[in-house]
């Protein structure tokens, strides 16, 4: 009940606030219960921490007036966090030193 009523509230609100939802999960780890939601931008642009905060305040006022989650529980509204081609940006002389493992110097 938690993920469906979660799920189509998101479903609901977020085309209009830019975003798309990709799942929702209710899940107890080492005892503590989480609703998580994911979510991503409808312009595929990639995803901030005040993308992820503006849901989540608009979810958790929707979740304490509901009020139908008998458990305690942690809200997290996160993005999925993948681009379409990780690793494509370019990498400075230094980054590129760092990572082959070489030292890096400044010239």
């Amino acid at each position: 009940m938690e993920i469906e009523r979660t799920k189509a509230y998101l479903e609901e609100i977020l085309p209009g606030m830019g975003y798309v939802l990709d799942s929702v999960t209710f899940t107890k780890e080492a005892g503590i219960h989480y609703l998580r939601a994911f979510i991503f931008r409808k312009d595929e642009q990639d995803m901030t921490v005040n993308d992820c905060a503006m849901v989540s305040r608009r979810l958790s006022k929707w979740l304490d007036k509901e009020d139908f989650i008998e458990e305690e529980y942690i809200l997290e509204v996160c993005s999925l966090g993948f681009k379409d081609n990780p690793g494509a940006e370019e990498l400075s002389e230094v980054e590129e030193e760092l990572l082959s493992g070489e030292e890096a110097t400044e010239e």
